[in-house]
């Protein structure tokens, strides 16, 4: 099974994991639709890895179909419209090259919006001081140190999809709001009165879903609204 992740930062928000059997085109479609569902709508700056699919996704999920012409030409009509992508849309690919398990070469490539647009993105929500997916590649080891059926050749391993969905939506969870992050938390101005000089922060305190840190049992006891109509 390959793990899509979505992460949003500065937060270090785990927005969505997908699951799927192969890294399809059809599979990045719908990943980025549930990404899309979860968020406002609007394109974010996106980073990933050199997999082709995620341009199609792209296009499909963050662009509107042009009009027909008036007037048509000689030949056969279009199957499907021509899409516009979103003029918001910007996307950039890390293309790292390995060799004997090492990377000796990174190449960075810009696929969607201007390189003057995405460094003013970098710089305003603090991501880095270039295109990277460091984020994401270290909330792997994360995944893999709190979920026992990532962890590599393991009696813990998932035999079905279902069940292994289901742990990394509650790894997810836990992550997001139980779990402070340590490079989240916050200097205090005034020292507290026992000595402490940090805020602990979650992710979801960081993403404004939230203004404390929830308990497991809090987790495990909270209803959610009923889907509006």
């Amino acid at each position: 099974m390959w793990v899509w992740r979505a992460m949003a930062l500065p937060s270090r928000l785990r927005v969505l994991s997908h699951l799927s059997h192969e890294r399809s085109e059809a599979e990045a479609t719908m990943f980025l639709a549930k990404f899309k569902a979860r968020t406002d709508g609007d394109a974010p700056f996106f980073t990933s890895d050199q997999l082709p699919a995620y341009v199609a996704a792209l296009i499909a999920n963050y662009s509107t179909p042009e009009p027909p012409p008036r007037t048509r030409g000689p030949g056969r009509p279009r199957n499907e419209p021509k899409r516009g992508v979103e003029p918001h849309l910007r996307y950039a690919q890390v293309d790292k090259r390995r060799v004997g398990g090492r990377v000796v070469e990174v190449k960075r490539h810009i696929l969607f919006g201007s390189e003057a647009d995405i460094v003013q993105v970098l710089a305003t929500d603090r991501c880095g001081a270039q295109i990277n997916t460091s984020y994401v590649e270290r909330d792997h080891l994360t995944s893999r140190h709190s979920n026992g059926r990532l962890v590599r050749k393991t009696l813990s391993h998932s035999k079905k999809k279902t069940y292994l969905q289901c742990h990394i939506d509650l790894e997810d969870a836990i992550y997001n709001f139980v779990r402070p992050h340590s490079a989240l938390k916050m200097k205090l101005r005034h020292p507290a009165a026992h000595g402490r000089r940090w805020q602990q922060r979650t992710p979801a305190i960081a993403a404004g879903l939230t203004d404390h840190i929830w308990s497991l049992e809090e987790l495990l006891s909270y209803c959610l609204p009923p889907p509006r109509d």
